[in-house]
């Protein structure tokens, strides 16, 4: 197992909260929702993994939940990668030991989550091929308590926005009752909330304090995002008339960032993107996103934005509903101003990127006597492999292709002006689309 720092990882990264059974074991779900639940769960963590450097994600979540495991485990790529990112505690020496203590539990029902095969084969994969970010438990309750407490306490925090919107006010015995603890769990404040709320209120501070909860473990390793109160729960921040939410990950890249292609380029987009393609298909095109920079410029321009804003939050991370709207307002101008800027390159990519493969087709090819029209790179090859040089061969032919790919690099170093990351990488998504696509109609 392999140890990192926030600062050593991606600069562009998530921290992924949506595997936590806590969010979806309180009801007995019928086998359809469970179906559309671990559908919900694959689309979203593919687009975090186009879209990001790294997915951190809990070590609990990893092992306590089995639409975790079924996830991960069918695909080992994703831990040994470094796509998905293991926070582990940093007072357990691997994750196998934090698996061990957790199943001595003095609690059988927690014990109950870590003993099975599943969980055993997750943690093996992590100790043996995967990257941990480590985090400290104590200051992230620290945090969790004073944040919660300062918010219940500031009228123009979002959680006192909501409960306005509802008439409610927070009774200065929750407050005191929250204080008296050293530390605070989230079992606490619903137990408190029960004393002193009726279902509106209990929901929304409950939500809220699940939210905080969330993105203490975001702040412990460095991985709060653009946007974490969409990114990391769905709390109920939305308009309670239009019961509209306004921003999500989901909503940003196919809202915002697709139509902006649309617009600019007039093509088509498939909206089952995310349902068409693979996790393996994710896999390789990750690595393409992180190679022609399109994660840095795609989430360049949203950290941008947003440092544009004036934001209430000391620490400029829980929104208001009017700051969401102008985030929104704001990245729909910037992808828009992005695309249009790219477009003069990629075309002018697009003519050279033809031209030097119409310029190697016609040099490489010439006519036998017999009329066939054969490449002189397949006859040497075929040559040398007649010849029993098959090495040789392989090595000529690897050499030839490495030529044609650095012809047409070299045609996108001469272009100048705005490199055409983002349409790069949406053209890399729509060709594997159709490659998904023509590979089931076989």
């Amino acid at each position: 197992m392999d140890q990192a720092t926030p600062e050593q990882l991606h600069p562009h990264r998530v921290y992924f909260t949506a595997l936590d059974r806590v969010t979806y074991s309180q009801v007995a779900w019928t086998p359809d929702d469970v179906n559309q639940i671990k559908n919900s769960l694959a689309r979203t963590l593919k687009l975090l993994a186009l879209t990001k450097g790294h997915v951190v994600i809990a070590a609990s979540h990893l092992l306590e939940s089995e639409l975790a495991r079924e996830l991960i485990l069918p695909f080992p790529e994703l831990i040994s990668r470094r796509i998905v990112i293991p926070a582990l505690r940093d007072d357990f020496i691997s994750c196998s030991a934090f698996l061990e203590a957790k199943k001595d539990s003095a609690s059988p029902d927690e014990a109950s989550l870590y003993a099975g095969q599943e969980q055993r084969a997750i943690a093996s994969l992590i100790d043996s091929e995967g990257l941990v970010v480590r985090w400290n438990p104590a200051m992230t309750s620290s945090w969790f308590k004073d944040r919660l407490l300062n918010d219940l306490h500031d009228e123009k925090s979002l959680i006192r926005s909501l409960l306005s919107r509802k008439s409610l006010s927070v009774p200065d015995e929750l407050c005191r009752e929250l204080e008296e603890p050293p530390s605070l769990s989230r079992g606490l404040v619903y137990r408190a909330t029960q004393r002193h709320g009726d279902l509106y209120f209990r929901e929304i501070v409950n939500s809220y304090a699940d939210f905080l909860y969330y993105l203490g473990g975001a702040k412990a390793v460095q991985s709060e995002g653009i946007l974490p109160q969409e990114n990391i729960i769905d709390f109920g921040l939305r308009d309670f008339e239009s019961k509209r939410c306004p921003l999500s990950e989901h909503e940003i890249f196919t809202k915002l960032f697709v139509d902006s292609v649309k617009a600019a380029t007039s093509t088509h987009f498939p909206e089952d993107l995310l349902d068409a393609l693979e996790l393996p298909d994710i896999l390789r095109l990750h690595a393409i996103a992180i190679d022609q920079s399109f994660v840095d410029k795609y989430n360049g321009i949203q950290t941008m934005t947003k440092a544009a804003l004036q934001i209430e939050d000391p620490e400029r991370l829980v929104l208001l509903m009017n700051e969401l709207l102008e985030l929104e307002a704001g990245l729909n101008r910037a992808f828009a101003e992005a695309v249009r800027e790219e477009l003069p390159s990629k075309l002018k990519e697009l003519h050279m990127s033809r031209a030097a493969s119409l310029m190697n087709a016609l040099t490489s090819l010439i006519i036998l006597p017999y009329g066939a029209l054969v490449g002189i790179k397949d006859i040497l090859v075929s040559g040398l492999r007649v010849l029993h040089q098959d090495a040789l061969a392989m090595d000529i032919e690897d050499r030839i292709n490495g030529r044609i790919t650095a012809l047409k690099r070299r045609a996108g170093t001469m272009l100048g002006g705005e490199r055409p990351a983002l349409l790069n990488f949406v053209e890399e998504l729509k060709a594997q689309y159709i490659r998904q696509l023509r590979g089931k109609n076989r």
